[in-house]
């Protein structure tokens, strides 16, 4: 249909918005991109003041937001209707590689879940941006990317294997709240998820805002 020069450097992530109306790109150029799907017009750049690579980008449910995996170890929630950064995610490792995240929900609570360059998964609440859960997933190099459908998570990593986690009601942490529940691997048993972890503070505050995702 057609070919888009979108980037000055190599294009490292592309999502759909849940309506196909739009598309999302970014690349290690540190630029993302909002194009209209049916003409291929560009309509909006967004760009960090770090400006720093992008690595994988994909849309909230609702279609209203982009996150962005960034290789500064931060993950950014941008308003492309405003071009603001809305939340910034910090406490995964994620230097050298694309590593992917995405939106999930349980019971109601919206999280943001993201590989990590340590082979770890984490969670985070969208609002407060707490780390909710760190999932000790893929024990052996990177966890390349993770994907949330209803009360199941499966990952992806460099030890060659896929790992596939469910839903456990009840579970909490005494340093930070998880949406009832915590997610253990099915496969090998219950992980190390009820170990405390703290609390990772942002780098910067961004506005605080309440968001339907």
């Amino acid at each position: 249909m057609r070919s888009l020069p979108a980037h000055s450097d190599p294009v490292s992530g592309i999502d759909f918005s849940p309506d196909g109306t739009l598309v999302a790109s970014c690349s290690t150029d540190g630029l993302i991109r909002i194009w209209d799907s049916s003409t291929g017009q560009c309509l909006r750049t967004l760009v960090h003041e770090d400006n720093p690579a992008v690595a994988n980008v994909c849309f909230s449910p609702n279609g209203r937001f982009v996150l962005a995996s960034n290789l500064d170890n931060c993950i950014r929630l941008w308003d492309y209707v405003a071009g603001s950064v809305k939340k910034t995610y910090q406490g995964h490792k994620n230097e050298k590689f694309a590593v992917g995240g995405c939106f999930g929900v349980l019971d109601g609570w919206p999280f943001i879940a993201s590989a990590s360059e340590d082979g770890d998964i984490l969670l985070w609440d969208v609002i407060s941006k707490t780390v909710l859960q760190r999932v000790q997933g893929h024990k052996k190099g990177v966890c390349f990317w993770v994907d949330v459908h209803g009360e199941t998570m499966v990952s992806a990593g460099q030890d060659n294997t896929i790992r596939v986690y469910r839903h456990v009601a009840g579970g909490r942490t005494k340093s930070a709240p998880r949406p009832n529940g915590v997610l253990t691997n099915g496969t090998n048993g219950s992980l190390t998820e009820n170990e405390e972890f703290p609390v990772e503070l942002p780098i910067r505050q961004e506005e605080d805002t309440t968001m339907e995702l």
